[in-house]
């Protein structure tokens, strides 16, 4: 995953450095096909975080030597029905971006990249009680070569498989757990299931207790209640400790 942090104060390029610098150098065009203001191209006006999202996927695609994203948002397209193949990935466009190539070289077209919950929709499934079907009336989709193509759909397209960056530090989270909720069609995750596979306590204790495999030893200590862990681990290696309060409890953790 690229980080697209940038340092606070940079130093002049010598002239050697020049002659290559900047995105413009590997992807020849690229500044030039920008939409102005930072806009995402056909999405004026966007408030929410499609523009930066869009911007970094044209700046990772660049930095991997790929062509930049296809505008034809203005075109719709059509035709698209129920037995339709279409995996959505919602958020981080860099996070899935090996999975989305590969996907667009497999299944070209296939693979549609959604940067914003303004671009899809969630209407009552037709088919199971409850549940909700997820419809992208706008996305990226990727083909053969790494090429990318920014697209309408209408009717909007429905989602037959679902994933994103459901992780709970990653600031497009929320929206993302949110759309993949409750749906009709197989998902790659949930944000529960994120923080659960992140809490490396659950995951040893897993690991020992009910896959009775080696674990590092681990000292936890854990404040309150924790109502997924049982009061007594009972897994060698792996120790819990409940805090009810962290005043006053130097001397027992010392201890431990």
């Amino acid at each position: 995953q690229l980080s697209m942090a940038q340092p606070s104060a940079e130093r002049a390029p010598s002239p050697e450095e020049q002659e290559w610098a900047g995105p413009e150098a590997l992807c020849p065009g690229w500044l030039e096909e920008e939409a102005p203001d930072g806009e995402v191209p056909g999405d004026s006006g966007d408030p929410d975080c499609a523009t930066h999202a869009y911007e970094q996927l044209q700046s990772t695609l660049c930095q991997e030597g790929l062509p930049p994203t296809l505008d034809c948002s203005a075109e719709p397209r059509t035709g698209f029905g129920p037995l339709d193949m279409t995996v959505c990935i919602l958020g981080s466009p860099t996070a899935f971006l090996p999975v989305l190539l590969e996907g667009g070289t497999r299944c070209p077209g296939a693979m549609v990249l959604c940067l914003s919950p303004t671009w899809v929709s969630r209407v009552p499934s037709e088919t199971s009680t409850g549940a909700w079907s997820l419809l992208l009336s706008r996305g990226v989709s990727f083909k053969v070569g790494g090429h990318s193509t920014l697209e309408t759909f209408v009717p909007p397209r429905r989602a037959n498989y679902v994933t994103g960056t459901f992780a709970p530090g990653d600031p497009d989270g929320g929206w993302v757990g949110e759309l993949a909720r409750d749906l009709d069609c197989p998902t790659g995750g949930s944000v529960p299931l994120a923080h659960r596979l992140e809490d490396l306590l659950v995951t040893r204790w897993v690991l020992a207790a009910r896959a009775n495999l080696p674990v590092p030893p681990t000292l936890a200590f854990v404040l309150g209640a924790r109502g997924d862990l049982p009061a007594e681990l009972g897994v060698p290696g792996v120790r819990l400790v409940r805090l009810e309060d962290p005043q006053g409890q130097e001397s027992l953790v010392q201890e431990e």
